[in-house]
Order: C-alpha cells, then sequence, then structure tokens
C-alpha cells in the first residue's frame, strides 16, 4: 500500500481511540416512573427473599416446629416459587429495554484508488436494519413491559399463596389422620373389652359364643381399618415434604403436630370487596389490561414515522469533511396501520373481558367457601356439642345393659362403632373447616399467617391508581380510535 504511512496510522488511530471511548462511557437512559416503581417493588421483595441473590438461612425444622416455621421455610425453598420470583426480575429489568434506544453502530469505510488509501471516514449512526424510535412510542413499549411485571408479579405472588396453602393442607391433613388413627386404636382398645365381656358373660350362661365371635370379627375390621390409615401417612408426608421444597431423600422430623380453630368472622359483603382488591388472579388480570392498552395506543403511533440518523468524517481530507445523514421511515400502508391498531384495540377489549370473567369467577368461588366454610362449622359443632357426648353415653349404657343382661351384643357393637365413626367424623370436620379458612385467607383475600414473615410490600406499587385510571379508559377503547 502506497501514501504516507505515518498519516495512515494517525488516522486509523484516531478512529480507534473514538470507537473506543464509545465502548467504555457508555449511555444511561432516563427511567420511567413506572419502571423506578417496579424496580423498587422489586428490591424491596429481594431483600427479604433472595438478598445479594442467595436464600437467607432457613428454619431449622424439629418436631416441635409450628405451622409458621414451616411455612415460612417452604416460602424460601421452594423451587416453584423461587423460579416465579426470578421471571418477575427479569420483566422487571425488560422494562428498561424497552424503553432504550437501539445501539448506535460505530463504521469505517475507506477508499482505495491504485492501492492508495484515499479517503478514510469513519462514522456513527443508528442501526441500519432498524431506525430509532420517537419517545412516545418508547414510553408506551415501557408502559406495555410494565403491565407485563404486574403479571410477573402476581405470577410470584400467587405461588407464594399456592405453597402456604399446601403446607397448611398437609399439616391439617396430617393432624386429622393422626386423630383417627388415635379413635381407631381407642376403639381397638374397646372391642378388647368388649370380647372380655362376651367371655365373661359366656361364662355365667349370659351370652352365646357367637358374641365371642362377633367381638373378635369386629377387632379384626378394626385392626384393618387402623393399617389403612397408618399406611395413608406415607402420601401426606410426600404431599408436605413438596410444599416443603425437599427432596425424597431429606428426612422430615417426626411433627407434633398442634391444632388451634381460626377465629373467623366471617362477613361475606367486607370480604369480598377485600378479595377484589388483593386476590392474585385479578392482580394478573389488571395488568394484562395495563398492557393491552398500552399495546392499543402503541399501535395508534404506526402512523408516526421513525427516524434514523448519522455522521461520517473523512479524516484524510483537511479540514475534516462532515458528513450528517438523516431518514425517516414512510408508514404509506394504511391497511396495514388499519390492522395493527384493530387488533390492539380487539386485544385490549379480550384483556377487559377476562377480567371481568375473572371476576365473576371469584364471587363464585368465594360464595362456594363460604358455604364450605358454613357447612363444616355446623358439622363440628353437630359432632362436638351434641352426637358425641350422646354417642358416649349410649356405650356406657350398652356396656351396662350387656353386663347385667338386658341388652344383646349387637347393641353394644352398634354403640362402639357410633362412637368411632363420629369421632372420626369429628375431626375430619375440624381439618375440613381449617382447610377452607386458609384457602379463603391465601388464595381468594391474600391475608397471610400470623408469624409468617411478609415478603411483598402491602401495596403494589406508587403507580397503582395510575393504572386503575388506564384499565378505565379501555372501557371506551372503540369509541377512539386513532385515524391512521
Amino acid at each position: 500500500m502506497h501514501g504516507n504511512p505515518v498519516a495512515l496510522h494517525t488516522c486509523l488511530l484516531r478512529s480507534l481511540v473514538v470507537f473506543t471511548l464509545l465502548l467504555v462511557s457508555g449511555c444511561s437512559g432516563l427511567p420511567t416512573r413506572s419502571e423506578t416503581a417496579a424496580k423498587t417493588d422489586l428490591k424491596s421483595a429481594a431483600s427479604v427473599y433472595r438478598p445479594e441473590r442467595v436464600r437467607p438461612a432457613l428454619p431449622t425444622l424439629t418436631s416441635d416446629s409450628d405451622l409458621a416455621q414451616l411455612i415460612e421455610y417452604a416460602l424460601f425453598n421452594n423451587p416453584s416459587v423461587e423460579s416465579a420470583f426470578y421471571e418477575w426480575s427479569a420483566a422487571v429489568e425488560d422494562v428498561t429495554v424497552a424503553r432504550s434506544l437501539p445501539d448506535p453502530m460505530f463504521t469505517l469505510s475507506a477508499e482505495v484508488m491504485s492501492s492508495v488509501v484515499v479517503a478514510l471516514t469513519p462514522g456513527l449512526m443508528t442501526d441500519p436494519m432498524g431506525s430509532w424510535p420517537v419517545p412516545a412510542k418508547l414510553s408506551l413499549r415501557a408502559e406495555a413491559a410494565y403491565g407485563e411485571t404486574l403479571q410477573k408479579r402476581a405470577a410470584f405472588e400467587a405461588e407464594l399463596v399456592a405453597t402456604a396453602l399446601a403446607v397448611k393442607q398437609a399439616y391439617y391433613q396430617t393432624w386429622v389422620l393422626e386423630q383417627q388413627i388415635r379413635w381407631t386404636r381407642e376403639a381397638l382398645a374397646i372391642v378388647d373389652e368388649m370380647e372380655q365381656l362376651a367371655r365373661e358373660n359366656l361364662a355365667v350362661g349370659k351370652a352365646t359364643q357367637q358374641d365371642v365371635l362377633r367381638a373378635q370379627m369386629e377387632r379384626d375390621r378394626v385392626k384393618n381399618e387402623l393399617a389403612n390409615w397408618e399406611d395413608s401417612r406415607g402420601p401426606l408426608d410426600a404431599r408436605l415434604r413438596s410444599a416443603l421444597g425437599m427432596s425424597p431423600q431429606q428426612a422430615l422430623p417426626a411433627l407434633v403436630l398442634h391444632f388451634e380453630p381460626t377465629p373467623f368472622d366471617l362477613d361475606e359483603a367486607s370480604l369480598l370487596e377485600t378479595a377484589f382488591q388483593r386476590n392474585p388472579q385479578l392482580k394478573r388480570m389488571r395488568g394484562e389490561v395495563l398492557q393491552a392498552v398500552a399495546l392499543y395506543q402503541l399501535a395508534g403511533t404506526s402512523s408516526v414515522p421513525d427516524f434514523a440518523f448519522g455522521l461520517e468524517a473523512d479524516v484524510k481530507q483537511s479540514p475534516t469533511a462532515w458528513m450528517p445523514s438523516v431518514g425517516f421511515t414512510l408508514p404509506i400502508w394504511r391497511d396495514r396501520i388499519r390492522a395493527e391498531i384493530a387488533s390492539a384495540g380487539a386485544g385490549a377489549d379480550a384483556a377487559r373481558a377476562r377480567l371481568s370473567s375473572e371476576e365473576l369467577d371469584l364471587a363464585v368461588r368465594f360464595a362456594e367457601t363460604t358455604f364450605g366454610w358454613r357447612e363444616a362449622d355446623r358439622e363440628v359443632k353437630l359432632y362436638g356439642e351434641r352426637l358425641l357426648p350422646k354417642a358416649g353415653a349410649a356405650l356406657e349404657a350398652a356396656r351396662a345393659g350387656y353386663v347385667a343382661g338386658m341388652s344383646d351384643f349387637l347393641d353394644l357393637l352398634e354403640a362402639e362403632r357410633t362412637l368411632l365413626d363420629y369421632r372420626t367424623s369429628h375431626a375430619a370436620a375440624l381439618g375440613r373447616r381449617e382447610q377452607v379458612l386458609a384457602e379463603m385467607s391465601l388464595l381468594i383475600l391474600n391475608r397471610w399467617p400470623q408469624g409468617v414473615p411478609g415478603i411483598l410490600a402491602e401495596e403494589q406499587s406508587p403507580e397503582a391508581p395510575r393504572q386503575e385510571a388506564t384499565i378505565d379508559e379501555s372501557e371506551h377503547i372503540h369509541e377512539h380510535h386513532p385515524n391512521p
């Protein structure tokens, strides 16, 4: 290559210096209010759930661990919750991506004539495969991405409450099982006593061998029922271990379960209003509506051109020749623009309809759950306050009558079976009432149990009032289509 090598090296050096400065210095955009709110909310949750992206120390599970400790362990250890958290974290970062301009491109071109570099032109321009949108488009893209963060946040919240509910359900199901085992073992002792009474009456001629055989058959039946109850521990342990995020190889301590009835003031009107405000699924649907409305508004800007800019300099000339350039898109396909707007409008209407449908479904679930609570509560009172005392008294009367020869063995057998049935049914009703309350508090009302650390802030973000206003605007979405 001919020419002045010193000058050529100087030009190349200038170009490399400019390019290096661009890479090293970098730029930062201006965050939107939604972006700032989302990052603040995420940072608050991360400081509790994953400080420095590391799981905090889990509570040590022992036989004395209570329900609150089990729930805390599950929330911080369950992989489904962790996955939902990082999906939310990724969505928050996507807001920054959405409102940022594309990277500019550094170019370097040369004009060579007869093996001599006669022109060397470094340049800086927008991506030649794309263009820079106007700020309004970037803002709407960021708002749509923010709607996605609300959905992911609600999904994380839903995983939290679903995990807490799974622990509660497994806990109370295990407690019910232990009560059923307890009462079945006591029934087995009663049957042994019944056989002894039958043998004593047989010895004095007050009974027949048939009574002894009936007692033995009843003992075999109760033993088989006890074996079934004890064998059902395995699935319940597996269910609790799964909710806790523990592998099958991890040992689950033999928990001493404690039953404390949950007080609950069932004011259905106020609770339903609370459910509409706090339910995670509704929060997710509201985020979907916000995103759809932002995308609809973004589609309305399809007729606004995007711009491209460039700046080149021929450093071989003296003085240096500067060559700025500008370009913009020509949105000429009117049918495509109309289709984009109509598609986005239909998407917003669909999201709004899904929200309304979910609100109706929530009202149905709330009504069904409150009915389930009332039904279980009535059964608890029926067995505990009326049937069980009478069944115990009936067994004592049947025992005394059989000893005195005033009643037969079938009366004693029926009294024993009735008492066992009422005791196990009472325990099942207690457990069912607690599980229904857990479903109401967690899945529907999103109320956390006492003693469990809060991970998410009470309010989603300072942007919540503006979010509601945006959703309201979608009520007239077809009345304000921008003209392409």
